[in-house]
């Protein structure tokens, strides 16, 4: 085995975010997390939890529903699918960033994430690449490689070493 060790990298990411309404809860977005809900999946999609739930826009972020070629998106949704609302509204065009299937139900710790105290790390989608974010959910029991809530990477560096 790879000794472990800790990689802090500092990146800087450009992104032009278009000019979009001010944002709202649409009629579509608050059918979504009903739907959701009715089906089961109003859990974080990471870690199970059913505390301090939110709604993530995974292919296609709200603010860039203006610049987003819907038939890519719901190719894109097909595609990686969670719930199976890919699939099985296949036969439906896709016309807003606020389809249940562009939706992923996370804990606010894995969506807006929890900043850690060397304030260079966080745990949500939306602060960490997506590599990294996913493997919260992938790795094994015990050794995720992502400090958590109130964790340092020195207790996550020696769990992983113990094994």
């Amino acid at each position: 085995m790879t000794q472990a060790h800790e990689m802090i990298r500092h990146l800087v990411e450009v992104i032009i975010t278009p000019e979009h309404a001010e944002r709202a809860e649409s009629e579509e977005f608050r059918h979504a997390k009903e739907r959701l809900k009715a089906d089961g999946h109003y859990q974080c999609w990471v870690c199970g939890s059913t505390e301090n739930l939110q709604v993530h826009h995974f292919g296609a972020e709200w603010s860039l529903e203006n610049v987003t070629d819907f038939e890519k998106l719901k190719a894109f949704c097909e595609e990686w699918d969670p719930y199976g609302y890919g699939r099985l509204l296949r036969n439906q065009p896709m016309t807003t960033v606020d389809d249940v299937r562009n939706m992923l139900v996370l804990c606010q710790e894995h969506h807006t994430g929890v900043d850690h105290a060397d304030g260079n790390s966080g745990t949500g989608i939306h602060s960490l690449t997506f590599p990294v974010w996913v493997i919260q959910k992938l790795a094994k029991q015990g050794e995720d490689p992502v400090p958590q809530n109130r964790e340092t990477a020195e207790e996550v560096l020696k769990e992983i070493e113990k094994l």
